[in-house]
């Protein structure tokens, strides 16, 4: 497959997932910015270690059944009443034990006050698993442009609902309402969406070969729910909820900007990849083809929401939160060098090297382990900054693992990364001029102008640094298919 072949085709799905997703953090981020005004950061802290204990939950819960539905290449609608049947089942099951074990659970986190938030949140499982056949059935299908209905669905829901019982003065509890309607949104949107319904048959021999699939997407998910989940428990249960509602919607804005777009590329570049990789042609001139344009969206992004947070959060979420500035600060970064390393574990996958992605990971769930124990008993900016560390070197690591596999030199990846590296140090060096020299960045024009000048300024470099990525990039998007 050529390199332009690869990227019309890639960028056209990548856009449809990218659309999908950017509306729902769009919906989100406006509803923060209005619950911000009305709650606490306590009160946000009190739905985030739940949430946390949920999302540990989920990477077992279902026991990997989704993730084979996906894969699986026949007997569609037997396989997909099995993936029904087994989340009907863990879904009662982690209901009932939710609600039983919420003072354990709360008191894990140190948040005892919380009992009754995990109680009410257990019904969470229920809800949710009851889509979850349906959601993998959408992502089988590739069905990346109606993907975007059940996550607008479920984010407009939430938002409503959790800003009106805000305002009506609920507290902490608007947000779980408002996180229990958004599912209930998103499960109904599904059942609209996809013709699929379960029937009184039981595939007896497909459940044994799903679930013993399934138990190698578990290892993987288990791993991921360490590395991106352990800030969370360590902050709660060392700094408290206060200091935990701040990290928390501290990540939701580098969360809705650069991890959308690297996150978003993964889904479309996994397939892709493995595309390139069964047709017997060598990875590497389109991972570094991908390399180079995931890195030219995600750094500018990443360097400006660093440089310019304190600006972003005293005019969004109010004075109350500038304690999350420079968390934010952080955080950014974090995502930023997570969008370089992204593309090395999709063509890991795609190549057939799942074990050795599988160490990658456990070493830097290992390391990321024992940073944020250390670092949460200081602070929450510990937290963040210590992250920022070993995702570096960890970063560096996965490089250097890549591209022997790939038959790529170092090199060659520096290369790939260099112009928007450069262009977005360019871009830097200029915010910070206008942060220094410039006028008040307190109100909405004084944020923006920098903005505005901070994107063209990145543009011109990069025309200098990459000429031709620009229309390279036009002729992918918007030409038309031949």
């Amino acid at each position: 497959m050529k390199v332009d072949e690869f990227g019309r085709s890639t960028a056209r799905a990548a856009t449809w997932a990218f659309l999908s997703g950017s509306g729902t953090k769009i919906v989100t981020l406006i509803g923060l910015t209005l619950l911000a005004r009305l709650l606490a950061p306590a009160e946000f802290g009190l739905l985030a270690f739940a949430l946390t204990y949920i999302v540990y939950v989920d990477t077992i819960a279902d026991l990997g059944s989704g993730t084979a539905l996906i894969y699986w290449p026949d007997r569609r609608d037997e396989a997909s009443q099995v993936t029904f049947l087994i989340n009907v089942g863990a879904g009662l099951f982690w209901c009932a034990t939710t609600f039983l074990l919420a003072p354990f659970i709360a008191d894990l986190f140190n948040a005892p006050q919380g009992t009754n938030i995990v109680r009410a949140l257990s019904l969470t499982f229920f809800v949710k698993y009851l889509g979850n056949t349906h959601y993998a059935l959408l992502r089988k299908d590739l069905r990346f442009k109606d993907a975007a209905f059940p996550e607008v669905s479920n984010a407009a829901a939430k938002m409503i609902v959790a800003l009106v019982l805000a305002w009506r003065g609920f507290g902490a509890w608007s947000l779980v309402w408002g996180h229990l309607a958004g599912l209930v949104a998103w499960t109904g949107m599904l059942w609209v969406m996809i013709p699929w319904r379960p029937s009184w048959t039981f595939p007896r021999d497909l459940f044994r070969p799903m679930l013993k699939y399934g138990r190698g997407i578990i290892f993987v998910n288990v791993l991921a729910a360490i590395q991106h989940e352990t800030d969370l428990l360590m902050i709660s249960r060392w700094q408290g909820l206060t200091a935990l509602g701040l990290y928390q919607l501290a990540g939701k804005i580098p969360e809705a900007t650069v991890a959308l777009i690297y996150r978003v590329a993964s889904d479309v570049l996994l397939p892709a990849f493995s595309r390139v990789s069964a047709a017997g042609e060598s990875t590497k001139a389109v991972y570094l083809a991908a390399a180079r344009y995931v890195g030219t969206a995600t750094l500018p992004i990443a360097c400006g929401l660093a440089l310019l947070s304190r600006p972003f959060v005293l005019l969004f979420f109010g004075p109350q939160w500038v304690a999350a500035a420079p968390i934010v600060s952080a955080l950014a970064v974090l995502s930023g060098i997570r969008a370089l390393s992204a593309q090395a574990g999709d063509v890991l996958k795609a190549t057939g090297r799942v074990g050795l992605l599988a160490r990658l990971g456990f070493l830097r769930v290992v390391l990321i382990v024992i940073a944020v124990v250390i670092a949460a008993r200081h602070s929450a900016l510990a937290v963040a900054v210590s992250l920022v560390i070993v995702d570096g070197i960890a970063t560096l690591l996965a490089f250097t693992v890549t591209s022997r596999a790939i038959g790529a030199s170092l090199a060659e990846v520096g290369r790939a990364f260099a112009p928007s590296l450069m262009a977005s140090a360019v871009m830097s060096g200029m915010l910070l001029a206008w942060m220094y020299w410039g006028p008040d960045l307190h109100s909405a024009i004084g944020v923006m102008i920098p903005v505005v000048l901070g994107g063209l300024t990145y543009l011109a470099a990069l025309r200098i640094t990459d000429p031709p990525i620009l229309m390279e990039a036009r002729r992918m998007f918007f030409a038309r298919s031949s």
